[in-house]
């Protein structure tokens, strides 16, 4: 049981570097994570690689927050 099971996490600017970093931690510890950057694609296969890696749910979106 991870200290995050049940809780999600919104990443922005999560398609690589300390982005993609941070949600990767999040789901370690059990969070569904949704990514967000304005690299959809990148955003995308980064979430499709956390789902791989930790069996858990990750949605990667494209998107400007700003």
């Amino acid at each position: 049981m991870g200290l995050l099971d049940g809780k999600v996490a919104l990443v922005t600017g999560a398609a690589q570097g300390n982005g993609a970093d941070i949600a990767r931690g999040l789901a370690s510890h059990g969070a569904a994570v949704a990514l967000t950057d304005l690299n959809e694609e990148g955003a995308v296969a980064t979430a499709t690689a956390i789902a791989e890696d930790f069996g858990g749910r990750a949605i990667g979106l494209g998107g400007d927050v700003g």
